[in-house]
């Protein structure tokens, strides 16, 4: 038939596949200065695939569609498409400011470098002195390293304007209302070495709108040598692709668009496709026409359509006219009559939507493949592939993607907790976002440094890490707070305690508990920093002072000395991290929940459910509520060490969720959850868990007025907002 010969000639050719040039160079840094979500932020990349991880509205997609107004020649963008909402709001009124999106390049090959486009991209090394005494923080120091800028900004006559009316607070006001959007440029640069998401250089460059100041625009503003040399950025694109894979897509009628991916294919391929099976192709497709225009119904329309004409016109002035199949033989024509069917089913229609979003993306991988063959460097976005497919082949898809060759980079967003489990942490993005604003964290960045200088340790900590996070990473890189804990005891029962307590669950309040399973916490805490991911984390452990008589064989004479030690270690190491902080029982997990409220009649109750024997539990119980503080302490250890800490934990915490006992969370315990929640607690979610909670206040200040005695009414509800308050006013480096 004559598609079975189409696609014969078609898929003749992507099964020869294309061939492409290996190349070092890669995308290694995407710098965003106020643009959506982004006030200053930089993302990392690698060579290979990479991932952009964070939650729904984080900004994923902003960072992905900051790369193609830059890269990718099919995205269209320009002063007449710029928008107020483009610029990031924190920065209040965005009249005069300037967005600035960059990317840096790495590892260029000599052979790379003798390209003219490439080596109009790359930075000179050789600084102007006074440049130098500007004290900029510069992007890079290096001979193979590039970078391409866009900067939308107000054109030169506002710039001038604002410098102008520098220190007069009414004029540069003025001047700044008087803005609009038709005042912006586009303008597209290389070699510049000033890193705009560093906020002290774009105020050096841009000025301090705050301050009614601006800087003269001929000085750094204009500078080749500060913010670059202008490009034609088509030139740039011309060596480097970028394929964009959208989510959440309606593949059915995706592949009705002239540009679906399989006409896409055949435009690529098509002056590779054999003569011999063009030109059997157009015979058929010839002699189909002239079959078409023979079926005699079609002839005896066309007879009547002339008799008609005739009868109107006249035999002299009527056309005679030929009812003809004009069926095109053109290949990029042919190509929409190209159709994927599952065998044995009614075609793609058939499907279910993850099925259809696998099969999307495996067309576009082929595309990508096949069309993106620039001589430097394709890049292909994927957003969110796991849209509507099933958790398990979420993480096949991903070790699959079947990209391999050197030219090729792969940027993927994603909020899946599975694909979050198979990405290499060395390779991640974590967007952290705060009211609107967002900022890419990487969990590596120097990460191994720290380990040699502050742990002491040769090996790799990232991959150290990497392996021991498997089953843990994703509660880590999507919580917006973490508690390390050093065993299973804490990890059961302190979700059910805050639960039970607050009536709020941990998952509500955005919090996370990662068991240690030891008391190495340096190690996963110092994932957490300025320069890494900035999330709290709390540590929680025990100090083991002994509280249990000495004759005792639970008496552990050298564990306080131990929990001593790692005290001191681990404020010492963290002590300048205002993102990790310490939080210590004085003597054992066990001990302290037993000591505060009504909460020792969890373990009465637990003995209980572990006993049948009427007497047992009556002994147990007696032991349990003895005066000598020494004695029921060590009841409470000898009930964990009989029935294992673990199991104990897991009664106990039934026992939480279905007692109506006034129960207290200890006071370090409460410290650190307020600590690690600090960020993701909310005024509006206070407020509703007030009036769940009473029944009666809405409102904050109200329900923390003392007249109103609600800290003898609510006392850990009450203590808690106390504690996370207080927390809030101080600077970050005393919380």
């Amino acid at each position: 038939s004559l598609i079975a010969t189409f696609n014969t000639a078609i898929f003749k050719v992507i099964s020869f596949t294309i061939y492409l040039k290996g190349s070092a160079m890669f995308l290694s840094k995407l710098k965003i200065t106020n643009f959506r979500n982004y006030k200053y932020s930089s993302f990392n990349f690698e060579k290979g695939t990479n991932t952009i991880i964070g939650e729904n509205d984080s900004g994923k997609s902003n960072a992905l569609v900051a790369l193609r107004l830059l890269l990718d020649d099919r995205y269209y963008y320009s002063q007449k498409t710029l928008k107020e909402s483009d610029f990031n709001r924190s920065i209040g009124d965005w009249k005069g400011h300037w967005i600035v999106i960059s990317v840096d390049f790495e590892g260029m090959t000599i052979q790379e470098t003798q390209k003219e486009i490439i080596a109009s991209i790359m930075q000179d090394i050789d600084i102007n002195e006074s440049i130098e005494q500007l004290n900029l923080s510069m992007s890079n120091e290096t001979t193979d390293k590039g970078n391409v800028s866009l900067i939308i900004r107000p054109v030169e006559s506002i710039r001038i304007k604002l410098f102008e009316a520098s220190g007069d607070p009414i004029k540069f006001t003025e001047v700044i209302n008087s803005i609009s959007l038709i005042d912006y440029e586009f303008l597209y640069l290389s070699k510049g070495f000033v890193d705009f998401s560093i906020e002290q250089n774009y105020k050096a460059i841009v000025g301090d709108f705050n301050s009614y100041s601006a800087p003269d625009p001929s000085i750094l503003q204009n500078s080749e040598s500060i913010i670059g040399t202008k490009i034609i950025i088509n030139d740039v694109t011309n060596y480097i692709s970028v394929v964009f894979v959208d989510a959440l897509r309606d593949v059915l009628l995706l592949m009705t668009k002239g540009n679906n991916p399989i006409r896409n294919i055949v435009r690529t391929i098509e002056n590779k496709i054999d003569d011999s099976d063009v030109k059997q192709v157009r015979e058929k497709i010839k002699d189909l026409n002239l079959s078409i225009a023979n079926i005699s119904e079609l002839k005896n329309v066309q007879g009547s359509l002339n008799n008609k004409l005739v009868e109107i016109l006249g035999l002299i002035y009527s056309p005679d006219l030929s009812l003809t199949s004009n069926i095109s033989d053109e290949m990029d024509s042919l190509s929409k009559f190209l159709n994927l069917n599952p065998e044995n089913e009614e075609g793609l229609i058939s499907l279910g939507l993850g099925h259809l979003n696998m099969i999307f993306i495996a067309l576009k991988i082929v595309e990508y493949n096949i069309s993106s063959t620039r001589e430097v460097l394709n890049i292909m976005l994927i957003q969110e592939p796991e849209a509507h497919i099933h958790q398990h082949i979420q993480k096949t898809l991903f070790r699959n993607l079947g990209i391999e060759d050197e030219s090729t980079q792969v940027i993927m967003t994603t909020h899946s907790p599975n694909i979050a489990e198979t990405s290499e942490i060395s390779r991640m993005n974590v967007i952290k976002s705060v009211d609107g604003k967002s900022v890419a964290t990487q969990p590596f960045n120097g990460l191994n440094q720290f380990g040699s200088d502050n742990l002491q340790i040769k090996l790799d900590l990232t991959q150290s890490l990497e392996r021991y996070l498997d089953s843990k990473r994703s509660t880590l890189l999507f919580s917006k707070g973490v508690i390390l804990v050093e065993g299973d005891a804490e990890e059961i029962i302190i979700p059910s305690l805050v639960k039970g307590v607050l009536g709020v669950s941990l998952d509500e309040i955005g919090v996370s508990i990662i068991n240690i399973g030891s008391t190495s916490f340096e190690y996963i805490a110092s994932v957490f920093s300025d320069k890494r991911i900035q999330r709290c984390c709390a540590i929680i452990t025990d100090l083991d002072e002994q509280a249990v008589p000495t004759n005792s064989k639970l008496y552990k004479e050298q564990a306080a000395q131990k929990g001593r030690e790692r005290r001191d270690k681990l404020n010492k190491l963290f002590q300048d991290n205002n993102w990790v902080k310490s939080y210590f029982a004085e003597t054992t997990f066990e001990i302290e929940l037993a000591g505060v409220g009504e909460n020792i009649q969890l373990y009465k109750k637990a003995v209980e459910e572990l006993y049948v024997n009427k007497l047992k539990i009556s002994e147990w119980k007696s032991k349990l509520i003895d005066t000598s503080v020494e004695n029921k302490n060590e009841a409470v250890l000898k009930l964990a060490d009989k029935f294992g800490k673990g199991w104990l934990a897991v009664i106990i915490s039934q026992i939480i969720m279905k007692t109506n006992y006034n129960l207290l969370i200890p006071e370090y315990i409460m410290d650190a959850l307020v600590f690690a929640s600090q960020e993701s607690i909310t005024e509006n979610f206070l407020k509703k868990l007030i009036n769940q909670t009473t029944g009666k206040y809405d409102d904050i200040e109200e329900f923390m007025d003392p007249v109103n005695n609600n800290n003898l009414d609510f006392p850990p509800l009450f203590k808690f907002i106390q504690k996370l308050m207080l927390i809030r006013k101080k600077p970050a480096d005393e919380r």
